[in-house]
């Protein structure tokens, strides 16, 4: 199912009254033709995808190259800088990420693209769930190439493949927070000024106010207690864990954490679009 033949589609949205267990079939179509858009898209700009696949890895090679003989190993806990950094290195794109992808989001509504949506007999949370489907997929390519460059500079994850697997994961997770939470910054603000403005003021320090460079046993105290309400801490911490030191039980803890978060997120994310476009649905 493309986008044109959701256009041409009669039958009730997803999310009207009385809709029933079929339309689940119904609702993974949508979602997966609005994905497939992005898709689309990107592919269209293939220097923007050269660009956007590599550059986690070049900021692994440089800035493991350029920082790791300053950093004082005993505070750290670990001789492996470029391991220790590796997850920060993961969320820091999942960061940018986020704010990238709220951007074609943000252009639809500014076009008038959006109300073309709208107009369409389609669950309204599906635009959210398929830019989510779309980051997650995007991210993973570029996880697993970080990774290779990661192994490449002598980088041993401890759980092994299956330890590579949680970490996707956990990268997931989180990706369904941060892209859930830009999204609704997107649709609430009234124009593109004001999401920069506020997406760059929020993203550097929610990124340093986390153990992605330094761990969280280093921070002053008040830092520490910012930093463990901050969601991307557990993220970091979840994969660090099992990148350098195995299967430990703070593993599933920080998971539990990340899932609530992004719960609350997507739960969010939803219902401020669903504010923004309700008078624009029939129904």
């Amino acid at each position: 199912m493309t986008v044109e033949q959701i256009e041409e589609k009669q039958s009730a949205p997803a999310d009207s009254p009385g809709s029933g267990a079929g339309t689940r079939r119904q609702y993974a179509q949508e979602v997966l033709a609005l994905a497939r858009r992005w898709w689309i898209e990107l592919l269209r700009e293939r220097l923007n995808l050269v660009f956007s696949l590599a550059q986690p890895a070049i900021w692994l090679v440089f800035f493991g190259a350029g920082v790791e003989r300053a950093i004082d190993t005993k505070v750290i806990g670990t001789d492996d800088y470029i391991g220790f950094m590796l997850a920060g290195i993961v969320t820091f794109t999942i960061v940018g990420n986020g704010v990238s992808g709220a951007m074609p989001l943000l252009w639809d509504k500014e076009t008038g693209y959006l109300d073309r949506l709208m107009s369409m007999p389609i669950a309204r949370s599906s635009v959210i769930v398929s830019r989510f489907v779309f980051q997650v997929a995007q991210q993973s390519a570029q996880i697993l190439l970080v990774v290779l460059v990661a192994l490449a500079l002598g980088v041993r994850i401890a759980t092994g493949p299956f330890g590579m697997l949680v970490i996707l994961l956990t990268a997931a997770l989180l990706t369904m927070s941060v892209t859930a939470a830009f999204s609704a910054l997107a649709y609430a603000v009234p124009q593109h000024g004001t999401f920069f403005a506020v997406a760059g003021f929020v993203s550097l320090p929610l990124l340093f106010m986390s153990n992605a460079f330094v761990p969280l046993e280093a921070m002053p105290v008040w830092m520490e207690v910012v930093a463990r309400l901050n969601p991307l801490t557990y993220a970091i911490e979840a994969m660090r864990t099992l990148v350098l030191n195995g299967w430990e039980p703070r593993v599933a803890a920080s998971l539990a954490v990340l899932l609530f978060a992004g719960a609350i997120c997507l739960a969010l994310g939803t219902w401020q679009f669903r504010k923004q476009t309700g008078e624009r649905v029939r129904g």
